[in-house]
């Protein structure tokens, strides 16, 4: 039985079947806690990468896995694992979790605070399961206290959703920078991922998934190399969504200009050898990605789109583009590959803009959260 003044338990939930930007943020939250006040524990609702790096990491961390996205037989163990580890609050992170852990949560009697990391309807590949994923998410919704959206994009999402604007907080993404590690001589990156050392590298990070506009990507790639610029493209990134971008690629005869190694880490080898970051999704709760990107010094052309406007002032700290618009994308690429003066200055504004996106203060500010529905 804990005792008054033991630390409280923050028992976190997520799919974790891969690792995204979700994740990664859910890491730094972590560890960036206050160990003084909190401990932070971790379920997993899929079998996959995360729980085992969580756990690298020295936190308490278990797998209760989902059989399919409905599966409601999860709730009874979950509930009794929050009440035999005497969990304080419960934190969900993605449609799994909702339907599930806040369920088991207030059948527990347990605050609940949810984090919003995207836009549901671009986290499918059919609308008929992003209305599913929706009409889930709303059926639980009664049970949170707490909303955190990370932008506000995202917060207009949450209150699409029929939420209380009182109940909802916009917390930035921190770029969590101590994970990042000492990087490889360029030239042997180069060698090893298959590129030309002369040549310019555009880079794609991105989890191979329609949402993340590939497609686009690789016609702008095509109208860059028309235009006679001597360019190479890089995309980096795994996901089911793999056999339609080769597909793609052979069809516009890129086959030697677009490497697509897959999976790829560390990725600050990627920004090392990267001379430009382009982000032309469909939709970015944020944009990890830009922010890493920034970090790094390589200069941003990105979709004008959600999370992104509320990091890019175009002309300024990188160039936006509308998504879809695939001229207009090749022409900022081609600005940025023959404009080094330009791209210095947008990388110089860049570091300017990462002292908004504090790590610490993401921390802090969820604490706070935490405390006004704990105390103490």
């Amino acid at each position: 039985m804990k005792k008054v003044g033991d630390k409280k338990r923050i028992l976190h939930f997520i799919g974790g079947g891969e690792i995204g930007g979700a994740e990664e943020l859910l890491l730094s939250l972590m560890k960036l806690l206050d160990k003084e006040k909190y401990e932070a524990w971790l379920i997993c609702l899929c079998e996959g990468p995360f729980a085992q790096l969580v756990a690298r990491q020295g936190f308490k961390v278990a797998v209760v896995p989902m059989r399919h996205k409905f599966d409601l037989g999860t709730i009874k163990p979950i509930r009794e694992y929050l009440i035999k580890h005497n969990i304080d609050l419960v934190h969900t992170h993605g449609v799994r979790a909702n339907l599930v852990a806040r369920t088991a949560a207030k059948q527990a009697g347990l605050p609940v605070v949810t984090t919003f990391h995207s836009v549901l309807r671009y986290d499918y590949d059919s609308i008929y399961k992003a209305l599913i994923a929706k009409y889930l998410t709303k059926a639980t919704n009664k049970y949170t206290d707490r909303y955190i959206a990370i932008s506000g994009a995202i917060k207009e999402e949450i209150k699409a959703l029929g939420v209380p604007e009182e109940l909802i907080t916009v917390i930035h993404n921190g770029l969590d920078t101590s994970r990042y590690l000492l990087t490889l001589n360029p030239e042997v990156i180069k060698s090893q991922l298959g590129l030309d050392p002369e040549l310019p590298t555009v880079s794609m990070i991105a989890r191979l998934h329609p949402v993340k506009g590939h497609q686009y990507f690789l016609q702008a790639a095509r109208k860059i190399l028309d235009r006679g610029i001597k360019a190479q493209f890089l995309i980096i990134g795994e996901g089911n969504y793999r056999s339609q971008i080769e597909k793609w690629i052979k069809e516009l005869s890129l086959q030697d200009k677009v490497f697509i190694p897959g999976y790829y880490t560390p990725i600050e080898n990627i920004y090392r050898v990267s001379d430009l970051l382009a982000v032309p999704s469909l939709m970015e709760g944020l944009g990890l990605v830009v922010l890493e990107a920034m970090y790094f010094k390589v200069p941003v052309v990105a979709s004008n789109i959600g999370g992104i406007q509320e990091i890019i002032r175009h002309g300024e700290n990188g160039l936006l583009v509308e998504p879809k618009d695939v001229p207009a994308l090749a022409d900022a690429i081609s600005t940025l590959i023959q404009d080094r003066e330009l791209a210095l200055r947008l990388t110089k504004a860049g570091q300017e803009t990462l002292q908004y996106f504090s790590p610490q203060r993401m921390a802090r500010q969820v604490e706070e959260i935490y405390h006004s529905l704990l105390g103490g």
